[in-house]
């Protein structure tokens, strides 16, 4: 049998909505799998999913193939992709099938705001290898933030009622050729990991005041490096 694509099943178009590639202009298909558990984050405080809400998406599997306008939604506690098709259930891609993923994020009063994840990264801080990390600035050198969700679980004080919350961790890296370089969210940690322009960079950063603590600021300095 040929390695599934999808974790989860799709009805094979029965219900007449279909998700197109780009590339290759076919139907994602599938004949077996597993719905998601939907009380698999029952009692517990706190959101596991970049957002709570299906946004549209496009996803590119490590074939090659690309599938647009696709309502997704990102679990960063067990960093799995989960598709819906009208109608359907919830359903979760094959970890080893998805290279990269675009989500559009699209809340009211605001600007629209794209994240985009990606793997094939030389794992670093215990990540497993088939770990997402956003890519926040792309090119010859590229900014990854990975963020890290785990349900803790404690007794409080003088109540014998477990309680479950969601805890978030973010990290930050200079990637080159997948190999990655942990740094911290200011100023000395990114001049110290591209030194060979420090200083082009700190004037840069200056004139433009730019927030380093800040991932749009991070991003538009490691975008500015890339440029010299």
């Amino acid at each position: 049998m040929k390695t599934l694509i999808l974790k989860a099943a799709m009805s094979l178009l029965t219900v007449g909505a279909c998700y197109t590639s780009s590339s290759a202009q076919i139907a994602i298909k599938d004949e077996t799998g597993r719905p998601l558990m939907t009380k698999q984050y029952t009692d517990v405080k706190g959101s596991p999913y970049l957002a709570d809400e299906w946004y549209k998406g496009t996803v590119e599997l490590t074939n090659g193939t690309i599938y647009d306008e696709m309502n997704l939604m990102y679990d960063q506690v067990k960093d799995e992709l989960i598709f819906k098709a009208a109608g359907e259930q919830a359903q979760a891609f094959e970890a080893s099938s998805v290279y990269a993923f675009t989500i559009h994020l699209q809340k009211d009063g605001l600007p629209e705001e794209k994240k985009n994840y990606r793997k094939g990264f030389i794992p670093v801080d215990g990540a497993p290898d088939m770990a997402f990390y956003e890519v926040l600035a792309d090119g010859q050198t590229q900014l990854l933030k990975r963020t890290k969700k785990v349900v803790f679980e404690e007794i409080p004080y003088g109540s014998s009622t477990k309680v479950k919350d969601i805890r978030e961790s973010s990290y930050y890296y200079i990637a080159r050729s997948g190999k990655l370089v942990k740094i911290k969210a200011d100023k000395k940690s990114v001049l110290k990991a591209l030194k060979d322009q420090a200083p082009a960079l700190e004037k840069y950063a200056k004139a433009n005041k730019l927030n380093l603590k800040d991932d749009a600021g991070l991003a538009q300095l490691v975008a500015y490096y890339n440029g010299l």
